[in-house]
């Protein structure tokens, strides 16, 4: 399934057709079928969305921000008729989430962060965003269906969307996080290290927090069997 968005086409699929409504937000360099194991086993209707331009969407013809990552979803929910969903975010997926319940205040059910992005890092930030610009660069080339690949490569367009995506920190409206909220992290994440964990779970006030020992930022699909288990749990409490 798809819908057109700023005259690119945005994929999206969806699997199962129970009752509740879970919106899966992936990370970036990445796209939707990282959650399919997922989506397969949960009783619900999965709505699984590859963002521009990754899996099988299109590349922006301009650079686009989390408001456009936002409305995208947005679009999306109002052509299937959702009003009522949970969301499961990976990372980028996280930043897409939160603004979409801060900023513009949709009511989600419950929220599940995996290696959640979005915090002000404590290093410097140019430091830090030469750090995950290389990091970028190995997912892209091993992760970018859409065409250039690594990040040296990319246009304009792209290197533009993701420093507009890197730049907004939300430290100051993750307490506007009403939700039940659960957190799984990896301890052995460097992406998003335990301190925006531990952050995050300060923050949100209702909120569970959940660390996997010895997993790194993808926590979530090496560990998959666990997080699938406490996903479950969760969306059932």
């Amino acid at each position: 399934m798809e819908i057109t968005y700023k005259g690119v086409k945005v994929y999206y699929n969806i699997i199962g057709n129970g009752k509740q409504n879970i919106v899966y937000l992936h990370g970036w360099g990445t796209n939707g079928k990282f959650f399919e194991f997922m989506a397969k086993d949960i009783n619900a209707k999965n709505i699984l969305i590859d963002f521009p331009p990754f899996g099988k969407s299109e590349e922006p013809k301009i650079a686009y921000d989390l408001s456009d990552y936002a409305n995208i979803v947005r679009c999306i929910l109002k052509k299937e008729d959702i009003q009522n969903f949970c969301i499961i975010s990976h990372s980028f997926g996280t930043r897409v989430a939160i603004y979409m319940i801060t900023i513009y205040n949709m009511n989600v059910e419950k929220l599940i962060i995996t290696g959640g992005a979005g915090l002000k890092p404590k290093n410097h930030l140019k430091k830090f965003f030469r750090r995950v610009k290389y990091k970028i660069c190995k997912l892209f080339k091993k992760n970018y269906l859409a065409g250039s690949k690594d990040y040296r490569n990319l246009s304009n367009v792209m290197k533009q969307t993701f420093n507009n995506v890197i730049s907004l920190n939300f430290d100051k409206y993750i307490k506007k996080i009403t939700c039940p909220t659960l957190l799984v992290f990896g301890n052995k994440d460097t992406e998003t290290p335990m301190y925006m964990a531990k952050r995050f779970y300060k923050k949100i006030k209702n909120s569970k927090l959940i660390i996997y020992k010895n997993f790194d930022h993808f926590a979530y699909i090496k560990n998959g069997e666990q997080f699938l288990l406490d996903t479950k749990i969760f969306l059932k409490d």
